[in-house]
């Protein structure tokens, strides 16, 4: 009987189980508590958002670390939502070619 070699992350896996021994760890409210939820769907709701986590930044109410990874995601959203805004725009055009084409 040969013996398994331990994975890479068995032994961090086995020193939360046990630190971790009769907590109730499920999410609720969807992770972290916080008494309002961000809401980002426009590039105005970014740029203030952006906005107020540089003056956290600049306050030291928040880690750079934070305040990096942040504003990437950020940057992402604003490509995500510009794409989208682009997507429906298109899909409206043609649409509307198409009538125009049925209507002939």
């Amino acid at each position: 009987m040969t013996k398994r070699m331990p994975k890479r992350g068995d032994f961090v896996k086995a020193k939360a189980k046990k630190n971790n021994a009769g907590k109730d760890l499920s999410l609720k409210g969807g992770g972290v508590e916080r008494k309002t939820q961000i809401r980002l769907k426009s590039l105005l709701d970014i740029r203030r958002f952006m906005a107020r986590v540089l003056n956290d930044l600049d306050a030291d109410k928040i880690s750079e670390s934070k305040a990096r990874t942040l504003g990437y995601l950020c940057s992402v959203l604003r490509d995500i939502i510009k794409d989208s805004d682009l997507e429906s725009r298109v899909l409206k055009l043609e649409q509307e070619a198409l009538k125009h084409d049925n209507a002939r």
